[in-house]
């Protein structure tokens, strides 16, 4: 191979690995997919600070209660309950113990102690350069059999905090939000960020497939339809913020 084959080689190499590097800078899950009833080790990756010289003191992650979170099939809502897709949603994250780089955590709960969310906040937090792997237990709900449910995904909201100031003080420099645009929050990601018009780039997601060896769909239900489920606004404006023995620490 000549030289000017192995700089054109070598430079794409680099663009490629940049391109990886720019697909996982966002906070998602480590593990995204997985088929229902599974149980794992996963992590909230937060893949980058707000900026490069100022560090992550926290983030705060929500999980769509299902109660009045909205239910999509094949992108058309759904007038039903997610138990009409799911049998067992609810309570299926617990959050670990882990002071690789915040101080302090907590668990979300709702009001029948289900955990819908967890937080970590504190020093010494995750330098700009770098990212933090924050672990937590999950379990992959099961498909309702008798449901035309071939995937179920689940839209995960996270604010990364970088300074504790009120909602008025987000943006730039201050918090990433990794949140539904227009749903009607203080927290939503087209209020502070720029977000392309019919997109909707924030939340993480975990994606939850039938077993179809031991789950088959219904001789009715052709290929199957995808349902999604995400938090109402409701949830998002009383689960998000942070609370240490009743008192909101954050946003301020």
């Amino acid at each position: 191979m000549n030289k000017m084959k192995l700089l054109t080689c070598a430079i794409t190499s680099v663009m490629m690995a940049g391109m990886v590097q720019n697909v996982h800078a966002h906070t998602r899950l480590n593990v995204p997919t997985a088929t229902e009833g599974e149980r794992a080790i996963n992590h909230i990756m937060i893949g980058h600070s707000c900026d490069e010289t100022t560090r992550t003191i926290g983030t705060s992650v929500v999980f769509p209660d299902g109660i009045d979170s909205a239910v999509l099939v094949d992108g058309v809502q759904h007038t039903g309950s997610i138990t009409d897709f799911l049998t067992n949603y609810g309570n299926n994250v617990s959050m670990f113990y882990d002071r690789s780089a915040f101080d302090f955590m907590d668990e979300k709960t709702d009001a029948n102690g289900n955990v819908i969310g967890f937080w970590a906040g504190g020093l010494p937090g995750m330098p700009g350069n770098l990212s933090v792997a924050l672990p937590f237990r999950l379990t992959a709900a099961s498909i309702e059999p008798t449901s035309c449910a071939a995937s179920v995904k689940v839209y995960i909201s996270i604010v990364d905090i970088c300074e504790v100031t009120g909602t008025d003080g987000f943006g730039e420099g201050t918090v990433e939000l990794w949140t539904h645009a227009g749903l009607g929050t203080p927290y939503d990601r087209d209020l502070h960020f720029s977000v392309a018009a019919g997109t909707d780039p924030g939340p993480a997601s975990f994606t939850i497939s039938r077993d179809l060896a031991n789950n088959p769909l219904p001789d009715n239900c052709g290929q199957g339809v995808a349902v999604e489920l995400k938090p109402s606004s409701a949830q998002v404006n009383r689960d998000m913020p942070i609370k240490v023995d009743g008192q909101q620490i954050w946003p301020q």
